[in-house]
């Protein structure tokens, strides 16, 4: 007696037909998402679309999304490009200053670099050279004690490259040091969240630590005080208000970050000049200056 056709197929064969046809619609559901994420990308940035191909999305953060993309170059070969899509809420002194990290202590000892920024209106998208990079927890166990022992070297010579500068990276984590385990190869990305130190070399990381020293003290100048009455607020200490410096005292020295308005070629000063282009030599020129405006009007004209 024969035995009924779908019992032998499932005898033959580990992986049940309505599996693959499963797998197979959330792979495209995948792709297809991936397809609108690059389309509304190239609508908020335009002129990324003069300049690269996006190819794929690889990454997906809180504060943003990077997207895998390649430029033609003079010399007639392409170079695979990473495109950092910061979301549109991120402060702009932030975005100012993780562009003055990656410009001054990037570059070299295993500390990404810059290649270029673009800005539309509130999207602002930097490129960035391409590492490609096993997933941390894919290799975590068939690490060797040595390979462990020069993973932590050259993560310590990238983080004594930034300290250098004064910069405290704050969010080091596998999937922020990039290995590339065939080349050995290495690269710490993601300064969203730096700040400096007292004596830091990165002027806009003075203003940011500045603000958010000001909004600790606004928020802690008055506290609630719990009674059987209800909540009460009250003065803190006088120590609280003496450690807080007025923002009139804070020193704000401004570098000039050009950042690419669009198509009617207008540029926007937020902090440190970024001249260095995807086509040709990786130079770029830094020029300081000393802003006179408010400091009002500087977070005004860094948000328009």
């Amino acid at each position: 007696m024969e035995e009924p056709m779908a019992f032998t197929s499932l005898r033959g064969s580990d992986r049940c037909p309505a599996d693959d046809s499963l797998k197979k619609y959330e792979q495209s559901v995948k792709l297809s998402g991936i397809k609108r994420d690059i389309e509304e990308l190239c609508e908020a940035v335009p002129q990324l679309v003069n300049v690269f191909k996006i190819k794929d999305k690889i990454g997906e953060g809180t504060f943003s999304s990077v997207y895998l993309a390649t430029a033609q170059l003079q010399e007639g070969h392409e170079e695979k490009i990473a495109l950092k899509h910061l979301i549109p809420t991120s402060h702009p002194m932030r975005i100012a200053a993780e562009l003055q990290c990656l410009t001054v202590a990037g570059g070299q000892d295993n500390v990404m670099g810059l290649k270029y920024c673009f800005r539309k209106n509130d999207h602002v998208v930097i490129a960035m050279p391409y590492l490609e990079h096993e997933s941390f927890l894919d290799i975590l166990n068939s690490l060797s004690f040595q390979e462990v022992r020069e993973y932590m070297y050259n993560l310590f010579v990238a983080l004594k490259r930034i300290h250098q500068f004064g910069i405290v990276h704050r969010d080091v984590k596998p999937s922020n040091f990039l290995y590339n385990r065939r080349l050995k190869k290495y690269a710490l990305v993601d300064f969203g969240l730096a700040q400096g130190t007292r004596d830091t070399k990165i002027e806009l990381l003075k203003f940011v630590q500045s603000e958010a020293q000001q909004e600790d003290c606004s928020r802690n100048k008055y506290h609630g005080v719990v009674g059987h009455k209800g909540l009460l607020s009250r003065p803190a200490p006088k120590t609280v208000d003496q450690q807080c410096t007025p923002k009139t005292s804070v020193k704000r020295s401004y570098t000039q970050v050009h950042i690419k308005q669009g198509k009617d070629g207008k540029e926007r000063s937020v902090g440190l000049s970024v001249q260095r282009s995807v086509f040709g030599e990786r130079n770029f020129n830094i020029h300081s200056s000393i802003s006179h405006e408010s400091p009002a009007e500087k977070v005004s004209n860094a948000a328009s």
